[in-house]
């Protein structure tokens, strides 16, 4: 009885798995729809563009000088500012070596010029004696000793001699006075009042700067270099600005030369812009790293576009008239983070496409909208 009845419950089983298997609705086919992705367009026309450089660099003064002694002694006086940091005007006495030897020396060379006229006057009357004597009792024409004229030219030549003596013992005084050569600042110094300095041009007492003009040496690509007019008359503009800087100042500064040779490990060239009165206020600093934007060739119909509307290196999305997407590429003459300049590629009044898309096909539509 128990196995009749497993046997029934088994073929009732079967018979209802079989009913829902035969009796299933069957789905319809549904065809997928791609969805159609709005896009947004940029359109473009020819512009006249003034192309910038952008580089960076360090302010340094364009005359630093390091500042050593002409004479030997012991220091009697400095200069209250003659310190690191401190202002100096030019022709300020900055230091004073004690003057008494040298004083002495001028005096003897005064003394060895005195001697040496006496000795030329002595000598002209003798000259002027020995040619009456010979007019007297001479005969013949007389030599050049008997006139005396030899001693004559030495005892000329030794004034000439005590003259130029004395002048260099008065420029060694005045040398014990050291003088700024012009306005700046001091940057370092190495001595003080007291020290014993040594005539020496291997041990500068201190390291001074000038004040009138600054030079920044900013590295740029040989392709940059070709944007910049540098063999015009009038020089090209230079906007300085500080790195990180609170209170944001613009210095205008011209751009002077460029240098004749490449870095052989950047390879790049540098670009040497000039900055006139910078260590005032608002003040640039001697070491401060700035920024600057070098005023470039004006080029004539281009197109500009955003950075993020370039899809690769050289590549755009255009949204042709009947809304479909096509890649297009272009001859880009200067990019950065913000803009790309395209001389070649584009068309006037082409829409190109600056949103983001997540898939792209060739030919695919789109629905447009112009960037607001």
């Amino acid at each position: 009885m128990k196995k009749l009845l497993a046997l029934l419950i088994l073929v009732a089983a079967a018979t209802i798995t079989a009913a829902l298997i035969f009796l299933k609705p069957t789905a319809p086919e549904v065809t997928p729809q791609r969805p159609v992705p709005t896009v947004e367009i940029i359109l473009v026309q020819p512009q006249s563009i003034q192309l910038m450089v952008r580089s960076q660099g360090t302010v340094m003064p364009r005359t630093e000088t390091a500042l050593s002694v002409e004479v030997s002694g012991r220091i009697l006086e400095i200069a209250d500012n003659f310190r690191a940091g401190g202002h100096i005007e030019a022709d300020e006495v900055l230091l004073r070596i004690d003057p008494a030897d040298y004083q002495a020396a001028v005096a003897t060379r005064i003394a060895d010029l005195a001697s040496a006229r006496l000795t030329l006057a002595q000598e002209e009357a003798l000259a002027e004696q020995a040619v009456a004597d010979w007019e007297a009792l001479g005969e013949g024409t007389p030599s050049a000793l008997t006139l005396r004229k030899p001693q004559l030219a030495v005892a000329r030549a030794r004034i000439d001699s005590a003259e130029a003596i004395l002048r260099q013992a008065q420029r060694d005084l005045a040398r014990t006075e050291v003088k700024a050569p012009y306005t700046g600042r001091v940057l370092s110094k190495t001595v003080d009042r007291g020290q014993y300095v040594t005539a020496s041009p291997a041990a500068p007492i201190a390291r001074i700067y000038a004040t009138d003009s600054a030079e920044i040496r900013l590295p740029i690509t040989e392709r940059e270099a070709t944007f910049l007019q540098t063999t015009a008359a009038e020089r090209i503009d230079v906007r300085i600005t500080k790195s990180n800087s609170i209170e944001p100042h613009i210095w205008h500064g011209k751009l002077s030369r460029m240098e004749a040779t490449i870095d052989p490990a950047s390879r790049l060239l540098y670009a040497v812009a000039e900055v006139q009165n910078p260590f005032k206020a608002p003040v640039l600093r001697r070491g401060q790293f700035v920024h600057a934007e070098i005023t470039g060739k004006v080029m004539e119909q281009v197109y500009s576009i955003p950075r993020y509307a370039l899809r690769s290196s050289d590549t755009v999305y255009i949204a042709t008239a009947d809304n479909t997407l096509q890649t297009r590429r272009v001859d880009i003459v200067k990019s950065d983070a913000k803009q790309v300049i395209i001389r070649a590629g584009l068309e006037p009044g082409e829409r190109v496409v600056s949103s983001p898309i997540a898939y792209f096909i060739e030919n695919m539509p789109v629905e447009v909208t112009e960037t607001p």
